[in-house]
């Protein structure tokens, strides 16, 4: 996949591409962030016109004369970079509003607070795509796994009208359009975001950017201090024989076809694989390994499963399952 690249920086490590520029250290301002990374210019919204050919006479040999007119294309906007004039956005409404460079780095200073600092930032595809990662030197570790994560926060901005600013934790080095992409699909899988629509004023929804992220660094912590605990409760073969028996059900007497059993019978299989994988290598064996097996599973292996198969009914909404799957690990090694 291209990377897309326009212009930006790094901090130390190159990226992958080795594009941009590489600093010694982190930008000791946003100004001086937003200059490294090429995104001193701002979105500028303009009026769209449509040409039209109107006929006004007949010529002196029978021809017909036309006249051309511009007209503005009602509720109808496009978005143009006011350093170059390149359109980089089109098909906006008149209700839309670009979020600016400016403001992009502003919301990503008042979300980390004092000590910000800016891993990358830069552009892709012509500056419709821009974005800036603060480092948040907030290393942690969970249990199983020696090494030190060092989690980021990106601010990922539209110009193109395609989607919403996107404030989300990851820990993805953005450096490039595949790595943007990486970063937006991770913020969905975990739900870990907070959209800025294209509408109204950006600081009026800073607050509750704050407390959102906030509450992501809470839900974080907690998760650590969950695993932990989970680390540490032991899995016998019956506690592990009672939790696949709940977590994936046998349907109710009755209403078994042989497709519907096969679809148990292979989705226990799939789990069971799961379980003994070289992801649960340095936990296995712990009410931890059946609870990152069941958060796998439910994010990664039922996504090709038919909705109307039983399983598929009972795995509609994986929040509550992920929340389930801790309860039915506590209880089913307990005994």
């Amino acid at each position: 996949m291209p990377a897309y690249f326009d212009t930006g920086f790094t901090v130390r490590t190159p990226a992958w591409h080795g594009l941009g520029a590489v600093l010694d250290d982190y930008p000791r301002s946003i100004g001086e962030a937003r200059r490294f990374a090429g995104l001193n210019w701002e979105p500028r919204l303009v009026v769209p016109y449509q040409r039209r050919t109107n006929p006004i006479g007949i010529g002196p040999d029978g021809e017909l004369v036309t006249e051309d007119e511009f007209v503005e294309i009602p509720h109808a906007r496009i978005v143009e970079r006011d350093d170059t004039g390149e359109v980089i956005g089109h098909g906006m409404s008149d209700r839309y509003q670009p979020i600016t460079n400016a403001e992009m780095f502003g919301v990503l200073e008042t979300l980390v607070g004092q000590g910000l600092k800016i891993e990358t930032a830069g552009s892709v595809k012509g500056g419709a795509i821009v974005w800036a990662l603060a480092y948040l030197d907030q290393p942690y570790t969970l249990p199983g796994d020696d090494s030190v994560s060092f989690p980021y926060l990106t601010v990922i901005n539209s110009h193109d009208g395609k989607s919403a600013m996107r404030a989300a934790p990851t820990q993805v080095r953005v450096v490039c359009w595949n790595t943007v992409q990486m970063a937006l699909d991770e913020s969905r899988n975990t739900g870990l975001y907070y959209d800025f629509r294209h509408k109204g004023n950006v600081s009026d929804r800073i607050d509750e950017a704050k407390q959102a992220i906030s509450g992501m660094s809470a839900s974080r912590d907690k998760w650590v201090k969950l695993a932990n605990e989970l680390l540490g409760i032991k899995v016998t073969d019956q506690s592990y024989d009672a939790f696949v028996a709940e977590f994936l059900p046998e349907p109710p007497p009755g209403i078994a076809t042989d497709r519907v059993r096969r679809n148990v019978s292979d989705a226990r299989a799939q789990f069971r694989s799961l379980y003994h994988g070289e992801q649960n290598a340095a936990v296995n064996g712990s009410a931890l390994a059946l609870v990152n097996t069941a958060v796998e599973y439910l994010d990664h292996a039922r996504g090709y499963r038919n909705s109307d198969t039983y399983l598929g009914r009972t795995i509609l909404k994986p929040e509550p399952l992920k929340q389930k799957a801790v309860q039915i690990a506590r209880a089913v090694c307990a005994v």
